[in-house]
């Protein structure tokens, strides 16, 4: 009996001696990155593009996943040291005039560190307080329409299909010291920053064939919490499996309902038909799929995870299906349906009903009501002069407007003056990780939206919201809500606004995230949040087999209150 417990004592100490071996190393890689990184944006040998900064760490890299003492990284920090050499900046020590510019600076974690040495940490502090302020080799301001960062000078590897450890471990490097210093909602991530690269450290060093890769990536894209955050190209076709079903549908409750019959071979068929209700896949639930999945998802909240989900849950790798399902009448039953190759992006907005034919027309009880999308020029001075004397305008905002006609014109009809409606923030170049932050559009003829206009809408303003109420959609919002007499019904938007900035991962990879932050007049954000709700409506399965919206039927009920 005792050599048993002798036994089993051994293996714990083991055990225990090889995870907490595990721990260290991740936590040393962590800081290797974060000292790469801050010398990389810093120091201005580095920031200058003088050396192939990529290749002094992937040196280290090695060294260091082969070697099991502190010394070795030691060495390694050494060696980043002595390539960058002297730092020739001034001494800078920034000032705080708004808080909000400096939510995500951060030079604390120097003294921090656990593994550092007294010396080496004494001269990162020196290089962080004497920063290099010029043009950054691999950070550049980007094209304000696109990319608010430019990375340009990042060596894409395009021939790497799976990357050998240490260039997995430089693409995490590369995308966590991005976020770091130019991600305008660092702050608001929901998990430290510092703690989601030690959990990614493991999944990149064990990620060894390509389906683990592609798990690995999409869930560092994912990491952000970003509704404007993804992988191209996208690689959830190689997961979950190329075919599609042959319907659109929509997730709810854990199950999907049918909403549209796309295969014309299957228009006839008794069982499948618009409102049916598909419980799972193959025999696996579907409340089931959206679990594994859930961390997968690059989304603000769990709005945005359910329908970017929708673009591969019901995914299989071969070209037909089984599925559970139950009938309008609430019979159930098993079908084996054919499954199609579908472009996924072209099909969006039918896929999720965000296209319709009506721009403008007026419910029962005068009330107006505007499909916001199809506004444009050509059509906005008869729309809202056909709503005049409407006692309330229904906006619904549950579209993607392609052009800003309406966002920036509606509100001149709606207001006595013109009005703020947002302020940003973008990456203060001259020191990373400081943002500026000003009034959205500053010195232009957008900065503000409204007139003077002695005769305004007089009616309630209504704008219905969900999850597809994104980025523009909500910006849209933003420039409504300057109006007083405006209510906000539905359900949480999706909590990403402003553009889409990109960078690139080892084998050709781009992983993109919000480049600005989008702000209220007061500093309230809508990052992960949304558009405030006044009026919560949520959607139930029962409404979409009977084709309801609940959300239209309770802002009539409101407007006849």
């Amino acid at each position: 009996m005792k050599n048993i417990y002798t036994t089993i004592l051994i293996i714990i100490l083991a055990t225990t001696t090889a995870f907490a071996q595990s721990t260290v190393q991740c936590h040393q890689l962590s800081e290797l990155s974060r000292t790469w990184g801050l010398l990389k944006y810093y120091h201005p040998e580095i920031a200058s593009g003088k050396y192939d900064w990529d290749s002094v760490v992937i040196a280290n890299i090695s060294n260091l996943l082969s070697s099991k003492y502190t010394n070795g990284f030691h060495s390694a920090i050494d060696n980043l040291l002595t390539v960058a050499g002297i730092d020739t900046a001034s001494y800078y020590s920034p000032e705080t005039d708004h808080s909000i510019r400096y939510s995500n600076y951060d030079i604390s974690w120097i003294k921090r560190a656990r593994y550092l040495s007294n010396a080496q940490k004494e001269k990162l502090y020196y290089i962080a307080t004497h920063p290099h302020r010029g043009k950054n080799f691999y950070a550049l301001p980007g094209d304000a329409m696109d990319s608010t960062v430019a990375t340009v000078n990042e060596k894409p590897y395009k021939d790497m299909l799976l990357p050998d450890v240490k260039y997995r471990l430089l693409g995490l490097f590369r995308f966590w010291n991005v976020i770091n210093y130019y991600y305008p909602y660092k702050y608001a991530i929901g998990k430290p920053w510092d703690k989601v690269q030690q959990e990614m450290i493991p999944v990149m060093i064990n990620s060894n064939d390509t389906l683990s890769y592609y798990r690995a990536i999409v869930r560092m894209a994912a990491s952000i919490n970003d509704s404007h955050g993804g992988l191209w190209p996208e690689v959830f076709k190689h997961i979950a499996g190329k075919y599609m079903p042959p319907f659109n549908f929509r997730l709810i409750e854990g199950k999907a309902v049918v909403t549209k019959i796309i295969d014309s071979t299957l228009a006839h068929d008794a069982r499948l038909q618009v409102g049916a209700t598909l419980t799972s896949i193959n025999g696996v639930p579907i409340s089931r799929l959206i679990k594994t999945f859930w961390e997968d998802v690059p989304a603000s909240n769990a709005g945005g995870k359910l329908k970017s989900m929708h673009a591969f849950i019901l995914n299989t790798h071969s070209a037909q299906a089984q599925y559970g399902s139950i009938s309008k009448d609430g019979k159930k039953f098993n079908m084996v349906l054919p499954q199609i190759e579908r472009d996924f992006l072209k099909d969006y907005l039918d896929f999720f009903q965000m296209n319709s034919k009506i721009t403008a027309k007026i419910l029962e009880g005068n009330i107006g009501y505007v499909f916001f999308s199809n506004l444009h020029y050509k059509n906005l001075d008869s729309v809202m002069k056909s709503l005049w004397n409407t006692k309330a305008i229904i906006f619904d905002m549950r579209n993607y407007p392609m052009e800003g006609t309406g966002t920036y014109q509606v509100p001149g009809y709606l207001l006595s003056q013109p009005e703020l409606y947002a302020r940003n923030t973008y990456p203060d170049f001259s020191l990373p990780g400081r943002f500026n932050y000003m009034i959205s559009n500053e010195g232009t003829a957008y900065s503000q939206v409204g007139r003077h206009n002695p005769n305004p809408y007089k009616g309630k303003i209504i704008l219905l919201v969900d999850s597809r109420t994104q980025s523009a959609a909500e910006w849209a919002c933003m420039t409504l809500l300057t109006s007083k007499n405006v209510t906000i019904i539905g359900n949480q938007t999706a909590g990403a606004d402003g553009n889409v900035t990109r960078t690139i991962l080892p084998g050709g990879y781009k992983i993109a995230f919000s480049g600005l932050g989008i702000y209220f007049p007061d500093g309230t954000e809508t990052q992960r949040k949304g558009i405030p709700i006044d009026i919560e409506v949520q959607y139930t399965v029962a409404d979409l087999i009977e084709n309801r919206d609940p959300l239209l039927a309770k802002a009539i009920e409101f407007v006849n209150k």
